[in-house]
């Protein structure tokens, strides 16, 4: 499923975005040390600035959640994705080490594509696999984790550019 189709085209404000979003993504929920702020309306938000850049993470849930994440360059929308996802019924059991094992995976998204974790990646009984169709200007993905051979949780992801063609970043 993935293609990533016109990378190397990416305007030199994409490749900024690419780094931005791979740095935002490790300073916030892939974090060990960065908690989410809680909002009046139960949902979760993390949020990392860096110069004229703003990333925005908010959610709703906790074993399975929904949310969305919102880059700004100089308090524009540039570039958002929505989700949904969690753990599978019955595997709530497996959630905190599962969640863990999830954020050492962000840790790791490729700069090319820094919007969820590589391909693949294992670690002892876990392994994550990520599979999308696009690049940073338009995707669709999904992503599992499975824990002896046996999936345990479940993303979809979808989302993209939202810029005016007359931005320069």
């Amino acid at each position: 499923m993935n293609n990533l189709s016109g990378h190397k085209n990416l305007s030199r404000g994409e490749r900024n975005l690419e780094k931005f979003l791979q740095k935002a993504k490790r300073k916030t929920f892939a974090s060990v040390i960065v908690f989410p702020r809680t909002n009046l309306n139960k949902s979760k938000e993390y949020v990392y600035k860096d110069g004229d850049w703003i990333y925005k993470d908010k959610y709703f849930g906790s074993i399975v959640d929904t949310g969305q994440e919102l880059v700004f360059y100089k308090e524009r929308l540039v570039w958002s994705m929505s989700y949904r996802g969690g753990m599978i019924a019955g595997k709530e059991n497996l959630s905190r080490n599962c969640f863990s094992f999830l954020k050492e995976c962000l840790r790791n998204a490729p700069l090319e594509f820094p919007v969820r974790g590589p391909n693949h990646y294992g670690k002892g009984d876990f392994k994550y696999e990520n599979s999308w169709k696009g690049n940073l200007e338009d995707f669709v993905g999904e992503e599992m984790i499975y824990f002896k051979g046996e999936q345990i949780y479940f993303r979809n992801y979808l989302g993209g550019m939202g810029k005016p063609r007359e931005i320069n970043y």
